[in-house]
């Protein structure tokens, strides 16, 4: 595997190991508790095998539904083309974004998260947003994640995922206008609308 694409693989797994219901904790607390539910859907006896892959796929899939702030996100991924979008184009676009991020990391942490090791690095808060330093420990390999998250209601939800210095929404917003400079936005939405209509 490439590098780009092992630092695009953890970045997703990075993702999946955050996501969990908002509450009214510290952000380094939010974060244990998101890595818990996963680890612990991962881990029952009881959902292991092939057999129960797809109430483990549920289960995560609604994990990660209720964490992440998916308009903030959509809109980031695409910059300045986002504010010449009208509002039905707005919409259709974040939730064609919303479920393709969704089934994508319900997949990938099915795949690759298991039993990794977890060092919390320290938390810095700043007018409503947070920063939590971690370090994932696999097999001969760590790797220094931080979790971007803001407040809503009492609680925090995510809005991007810093992996060994890249930035999730970084990469979709570099790929979009790549995509949107040398076609166009209806291009890529078609694109993600068919990718959509193909998963399963």
């Amino acid at each position: 595997m490439s590098k780009t694409c092992c630092t695009l693989s953890l970045m997703l797994l990075a993702l999946c190991l955050a996501a969990a219901p908002a509450r009214a904790e510290t952000p380094t607390a939010y974060v244990r508790g998101i890595l818990e539910k996963v680890m612990a859907i991962q881990n029952n006896p009881a959902l292991a095998g092939e057999a129960h892959k797809q109430e483990r796929a549920r289960l995560i899939h609604q994990i990660i539904e209720k964490t992440f702030d998916f308009p903030l996100m959509a809109q980031d991924s695409l910059g300045p083309t986002y504010g010449r979008l009208g509002a039905p184009p707005r919409r259709e676009f974040t939730d064609t974004f919303s479920y393709l991020f969704q089934d994508s990391y319900a997949r990938l942490v099915l795949n690759f998260l298991k039993q990794e090791t977890i060092h919390y690095q320290g938390e810095s808060v700043a007018d409503g947003r947070a920063r939590v330093k971690t370090s994932l420990v696999r097999t001969n390999e760590t790797i220094p994640v931080e979790y971007l998250m803001h407040r809503q209601g009492q609680g925090w939800v995510l809005y991007d995922v810093i992996v060994d210095g890249v930035s999730i929404l970084e990469h979709y917003r570099t790929e979009f206008a790549r995509v949107i400079r040398t076609h166009s936005f209806d291009y890529l939405l078609g694109k993600m609308k068919a990718q959509r209509q193909a998963t399963p």
